[in-house]
């Protein structure tokens, strides 16, 4: 039922599209502007007193603001009631302007000039920029940038020549290897804000570059998709820095990989090559940060 008066132009277009539709839409029966809509009837359906024109928007808004994860930080939003009253643009009226007493200013002797003495400011010392913790650490026998080239240089033998290429290399007393697990993979029900979910925790991890490798793998044919990743970082646990700034660590559960662990140890080796079936699962797609 659409409510409206019969001459309204913007009805005659609903009216227009539901006859090319194939949609039966009726108008409201003795519709009256500025009488029907003030009813308790129609108010109850629309409080603000008129029909919104953008149901999709309203329906996109509503969909977002009672995700699990933004009711969490917004809390409850409630539509509102009415419409709120406009602020009037009109400034109050300024009282003319009083005519200026002049006043004589009694003569005064010519002040002879004082001679100022000039103080020069010492400069401020430029003050050392703060070192990154992970800097101040013993040197490692690992150099990360040479494990980058190794695995962005090796085009065939990969087992062979980048995996045995990274355990000769790994120092256990100067890096440590993580794996992180999603936490709301049954959230990821379309592949490509899946994808995009991801590229952008990478771009965020930026800031541990000179720190970091890691691998994010997107795994399944079919929704909904899970996201597992593996991370090398500079030292034994995970950078405060990058806990503090990067919000999506959060949102992942992390375990510190067991090298000890020959079945851990396969896990990482198989992630690092994008092994395809993957725990038994196919890859949508593997993420490189270096």
């Amino acid at each position: 039922v659409l409510h409206s008066w019969k001459t309204n132009k913007n009805a005659f277009k609903a009216l227009i599209v539901a006859e090319y539709s194939g949609v039966q839409v009726e108008l409201a029966e003795n519709f009256e502007m500025g009488v029907s809509n003030k009813t308790p009837e129609f108010l109850k359906m629309n409080p603000i007193g008129k029909v919104g024109n953008f149901p999709h928007v309203e329906r996109y808004f509503w969909t977002m603001v009672n995700q699990p994860n933004i009711r969490k930080v917004l809390g409850e939003v409630k539509q509102a009631d009415s419409v709120p009253p406009v602020p009037s643009q009109k400034k109050p009226a300024k009282e003319p302007a009083k005519p200026k007493e002049v006043k004589k200013e009694p003569k005064q002797e010519p002040v002879k000039p004082k001679v100022q003495e000039v103080v020069e400011e010492e400069e401020e010392a430029p003050k050392p920029k703060t070192k990154n913790p992970l800097d101040l650490l013993p040197p490692s026998k690992m150099i990360l940038d040479e494990w980058k080239r190794l695995y962005s240089n090796t085009k065939t033998n990969f087992r062979e020549v980048a995996i045995k290429g990274f355990w000769d290399m790994y120092d256990p007393e100067g890096y440590s290897l993580w794996f992180c697990d999603y936490k709301y993979n049954d959230e990821n029900t379309v592949s490509f804000v899946t994808l995009n979910k991801v590229g952008g925790f990478l771009q965020r991890m930026d800031l541990a570059r000179k720190y970091a490798f890691g691998k994010m793998l997107v795994i399944g044919s079919d929704p909904p998709f899970k996201v597992k990743g593996l991370w090398l970082f500079r030292g034994l646990e995970i950078p405060k820095f990058v806990l503090d700034e990067v919000y999506d660590m959060e949102l992942y559960d992390w375990a510190k990989v067991d090298i000890s662990d020959e079945t851990q140890k396969e896990r990482v080796n198989a992630m690092i090559e994008d092994q395809e079936p993957f725990e038994g699962e196919a890859l949508l797609d593997a993420k490189c940060f270096k």
